[in-house]
């Protein structure tokens, strides 16, 4: 059995949004137990703050936001990521501003905040939620599966030869768990490449981009100084994947295999887990004819796939 936990002293960060370019204040509090991840606007009572989870989100657009009721919170990902691996339920997140701070462009500074505020237990029960069949998410060649597994994995490739070489091809599996996630994948910076730039400012987003929060590829090169990782652009890919998953609410057992995935596939898995959760709180057993039947629909698929 696992405990619910929550932070034992406050945590404060000021920053700039990576779309936004506006200023931003974090404050993040302890919270009750069975609270979840609540955002609040900055001065209101958290009773009216939006709760972390797949029903709340408001778009995937190069990062996740969630909202309600008039507020909404933009580029959650890199934190409830850390929260998630440091088995972290409840907290109330107070903000001022409409995104979370980029900061360094990973979210090892978010973790090394976490460790120095310290993790309070909490006398509850923290609920797991194990994959119990194949489930998937595919568009036009790319795919995001989600396999039975006693345990939190992610296997993860990105293809992005086509914009640059220096990035190309990368690979990356893990088994996540709080130390693993603070060396090898919290360090990970966010990325993208110049000949986007344009396109994404004219949509308002990456306005608060620097060389100083994200690493920046052009057709043949990197032009910051040098890596943290050689395939630091995939470590990155599974960070967000792991702050956009835990919008199940739920902690997670299973092995999650990623082709060219993102945020909009990750939130349409989501959505897929959160029924299957919903419908095994009515029957808290799958049948083996059900069993049967996505066996032969996941054989199937990966013979369109061409993974068999």
């Amino acid at each position: 059995m696992f405990f619910q936990n929550t932070i034992c002293n406050d945590i404060r960060f000021e920053g700039k949004g990576i779309h936004s370019g506006e200023q931003s204040t974090v404050l993040i509090k302890p919270a009750p137990v069975d609270t979840g991840i609540v955002f609040v606007q900055w001065g209101e009572d958290p009773s009216h703050g939006v709760r972390a989870n797949i029903d709340n989100l408001v778009h995937t657009n190069n990062s996740i936001a969630i909202g309600k009721n008039g507020f909404a919170i933009q580029t959650i990902e890199h934190f409830m990521a850390v929260f998630t691996a440091y088995d972290i339920q409840n907290l109330f997140v107070f903000v001022d501003g409409s995104e979370l701070p980029i900061l360094d462009g990973s979210s090892l500074k978010i973790a090394e905040a976490v460790e120095h505020a310290g993790i309070q237990v909490q006398n509850a029960f923290s609920e797991i939620f194990y994959i119990p069949y194949p489930i998937w998410v595919e568009d036009d060649g790319r795919y995001l599966i989600a396999l039975p597994s006693d345990e939190y994995k992610i296997t993860y490739t990105i293809d992005f030869s086509s914009k640059s070489t220096a990035v190309g091809t990368q690979t990356a599996c893990f088994n996540i768990d709080k130390e693993t996630f603070r060396k090898s994948i919290a360090p990970a910076r966010t990325f993208g490449f110049s000949e986007d730039l344009d396109g994404l400012k004219n949509k308002n987003l990456a306005l608060g981009g620097t060389l100083d929060n994200a690493l920046l590829y052009t057709q043949d090169r990197l032009v910051n100084e040098g890596l943290r990782f050689e395939n630091e652009c995939v470590r990155h890919k599974i960070l967000d994947f792991i702050g956009d998953l835990s919008l199940t609410g739920y902690k997670m057992r299973g092995h999650f295999i990623a082709y060219k995935a993102g945020h909009t596939m990750d939130s349409e898995l989501v959505r897929r887990i959160t029924r299957l959760i919903h419908r095994k709180r009515m029957a808290r057993t799958v049948s083996s004819t059900i069993l049967k039947q996505k066996e032969i629909e996941f054989i199937r698929f990966k013979r369109r796939m061409n993974l068999l």
